[in-house]
């Protein structure tokens, strides 16, 4: 990297702070009691997974068989029949039949889900002369949400999709007081987050309670679903134990006390890109590697002075141990952890062959650790960058770009060499879910309000590009929200992309996961709200049998 300029270097040496909260959970998960492993528990989830697998095999109604799809799903079991449901969806993608709007709003979300890019002009039999939705379907409840879920997975293009949100959405506000409890709870679920944009794990808790009220259930699907979630959450309470102990061992909450101590968290966000057991590892990996670049996002934001972060940078592009005394002795601790969790994950992966991998994450954590730098330049000289200029940092300093490489460290052979050269020239799909992340940060209502008045976010520099109001800057930004998500949906589904679906599907679950995350504020920062819960929720709280 060409060397900083040395007046640069000079400029403002006063140290910033942040008063962040403590962690919550704090030795929570070390000391956590592990559940006994049940042989009489995996025996009955053992014989109910192959109950449910002769349901996928003989059902001879395709109407049924997009119930009992959407369910299994919904329900959190779909990672045990991916081979039985892609079968299944391959041929609902070449069957037509004249459904009501809840079945052909079911089929068509589940064939978009799937990466099937179907036509929503279908949609067109539901509207009158006049070219509006007919009035007669706004007694429909659950033909109402089914059109709801399935205009989320609208692209560019799209517009009856997006007709279709605002005609449901005021009719669904109104006559979830009116419907039965399960269809009720389901609404209000929709409503707060739908399908497309939740965390798959939270919206399988969330369906095990409304499944259960619902009058027309399979028992067999609800039985299976429970003994799933609390299997899979002893699996994630031993990760956690471990990782929380790692956490613990570093040292750096006492070394580094400016910084957020949000491990736990960090396991959350992994959990959002990947649940699955068989992700075990990778989310090991994610979890730790997170946690190291929060750490590095407070270093550059709250605390270090600029003349320290230009050496802090530059050892880290250098990626070695030559001139680290240079370093403040806080960040000497970070740069020495940071290299020695690489070199065990390096180690690790050397095993199979994919020691590579490391070599990628590295490039994108160099790259973003420019991308902190030229922020605190910006900071440094009181500077409020064009609007396109702070997105082109902004889209790489939010993080998304790293993280999303980070999410394919560990997860087997499905990630090849193409795979990290795709996701370092930051394609269109990781662009739109880092717009998704970035811009909702700073829609966040607290936002301005926390930042010093020369600090830029999206909405200053807009307005100052603009000369517009801060309400025009909003509705502006929220609209490329909403267009950064027709993106991603298009990605979604490019039948011809050389990038397995599998693979893409890590940046749209970490743009759901921002969803979660920043919906209402930032939990990640002050985790003790929605954040709590949710962890609660996930890692915490057993479903009732």
């Amino acid at each position: 990297m060409a060397a900083i300029n040395k007046m640069e270097a000079a400029v403002g040496k006063a140290r910033k702070s942040a008063d962040f909260p403590p962690s919550y959970w704090g030795d929570f998960f070390i000391s956590l009691p592990m559940a006994p492993s049940s042989s009489m528990s995996e025996s009955s989830v053992a014989e109910l997974k192959e109950q449910v697998r002769e349901m996928l095999r003989h059902v001879n109604d395709p109407m049924r068989e997009m119930v009992l799809i959407d369910t299994i799903q919904r329900l959190g079991l779909k990672y045990h029949f991916e081979h039985e449901i892609d079968a299944s969806l391959k041929i609902l993608n070449d069957t037509c039949f004249d459904y009501d709007l809840h079945l052909f709003s079911l089929h068509f979300r589940l064939l978009r889900q799937g990466g099937y890019s179907i036509p929503s002009n279908g949609f067109n039999k539901f509207k009158d002369n006049t070219g509006k939705f007919k009035e007669s379907l706004k007694f429909d409840a659950k033909g109402l949400l089914s059109l709801y879920e399935a205009a989320h997975m609208g692209t560019q293009g799209d517009e009856i999709l997006d007709e279709a949100i605002d005609f449901t959405r005021g009719h669904l506000k109104f006559l979830k007081n009116n419907v039965s409890p399960s269809l009720a709870m389901d609404i209000s679920r929709a409503l707060e987050m739908p399908l497309r944009k939740g965390m798959e794990r939270i919206q399988a808790r969330q369906y095990i309670s409304i499944y259960e009220k619902d009058e027309a259930r399979d028992d067999i699907l609800l039985k299976l679903a429970k003994l799933d979630y609390n299997q899979m959450q002893k699996l994630h309470q031993e990760e956690l134990r471990k990782i929380s102990m790692w956490w613990k061992e570093l040292g750096l909450v006492k070394k580094l006390s400016y910084a957020r101590d949000r491990v736990v968290e960090c396991y959350f966000w992994a959990m959002a890109v990947y649940h699955e057991p068989h992700y075990g590892r990778a989310r090991t990996i994610y979890t730790k590697v997170l946690k190291l670049i929060s750490l590095m996002d407070d270093t550059y934001d709250v605390y270090g002075t600029l003349d320290e972060l230009v050496p802090f940078h530059e050892t880290i592009q250098r990626w070695d141990l030559g001139g680290i005394e240079q370093l403040p002795d806080y960040m000497k601790d970070y740069i020495l952890a940071l290299t020695d969790t690489f070199k065990i994950i390096e180690e690790e992966l050397a095993l199979e062959g994919n020691s590579y991998h490391v070599d990628y994450l590295k490039k994108a954590f160099t790259t973003l650790s420019k991308s902190y730098l030229d922020e605190v330049i910006w900071g440094s000289k009181k500077y409020m960058p064009t609007f396109k200029e702070y997105l082109k940092v902004a889209v790489k300093s939010c993080g998304f770009p790293a993280a999303t490489c980070l999410s394919f460290v560990g997860m087997g052979d499905v990630v090849t060499k193409e795979v990290f050269d795709w996701v370092l020239t930051i394609p269109p799909m990781v662009y739109n879910a880092s717009l998704v992340c970035r811009l909702h940060d700073d829609l966040n209502p607290n936002e301005l309000e926390q930042m010093e008045a020369h600090s830029p976010t999206a909405i200053r520099c807009y307005m100052k590009d603009n000369g517009v109001s801060e309400e025009e800057a909003r509705l502006k930004i929220g609209k490329m929200v909403v267009d950064a998500w027709k993106a991603i949906n298009e990605e979604m589904v490019i039948n011809a992309s050389p990038i397995p679906i599998e693979v893409r599907k890590r940046a749209l679950n970490l743009a759901c996961s921002i969803e979660v995350i920043f919906r209402n504020a930032d939990s990640y920062n002050y985790p003790a709200g929605e954040m709590k819960d949710n962890v609660a929720m996930l890692v915490v709280d057993p479903v009732p049998i």
